[in-house]
C-alpha cells in the first residue's frame, strides 16, 4: 500500500464515518494488512477493514464507499473482498458492529447473510450499536 492510498483511505474514514477517533495515512500504513480496497484511476472508490481478533472470528469494520460511487454495488463488492480475506485466513465467524442509525450498512450486511446478535450503548460515542454476525464455518 502507498502513502497516497492510505490517505485516501483515512480521508474516507474520517470524512465519511463519524468515528469518534480521526484516522492518519501513518495509521493506515502501520496496519496496511488489514485494509482491502478498490480502486478507480488510482482514486480509492470503496474500503473496509477486515482484521482477525481470535484465530476463528475476524471483525469487518469501517465499510465505505465514497460518495460519488455510491448505489452502484459497490458496498457489495467490498464487503465481498473483506469476507474473501477472512476466509483465506481460516475464519469461521465473521462479525461487524453497526450503528443503529445507519440503515444502508444494516441493509448491506443483512443483504450478505449477517443476522443481528446484540445490540448495546457505547459511551465513547453516544451510540446504539448492533452486533452483525455470519457464519462461514465448514462443517
Amino acid at each position: 500500500m502507498t502513502t497516497n492510498i492510505a490517505e485516501q483511505i483515512a480521508n474516507l474514514l474520517n470524512e465519511r464515518n463519524q468515528l469518534t477517533i480521526q484516522y492518519t495515512a501513518d495509521k493506515i500504513l502501520e496496519n496496511s494488512e488489514n485494509y482491502v480496497y478498490l480502486l478507480e484511476e488510482e482514486k480509492i472508490i470503496a474500503c473496509a477493514e477486515s482484521k482477525c481478533v481470535q484465530w476463528y472470528q475476524w471483525e469487518i469494520s469501517h465499510v465505505l464507499v465514497a460518495k460519488d460511487y455510491e448505489g452502484k454495488g459497490f458496498g457489495n463488492k467490498i464487503l465481498n473482498e473483506a469476507e474473501i480475506k477472512a476466509k483465506t485466513g481460516n475464519a469461521k465467524i465473521l462479525q461487524c458492529t453497526i450503528r443503529t442509525n445507519n440503515e444502508n450498512s444494516i441493509r448491506l450486511f443483512s443483504r450478505n447473510g449477517y443476522v443481528q446478535v446484540n445490540r448495546f450503548f457505547y459511551p465513547k460515542s453516544g451510540n446504539w450499536v448492533y452486533v452483525y454476525q455470519k457464519s462461514i464455518s465448514q462443517n
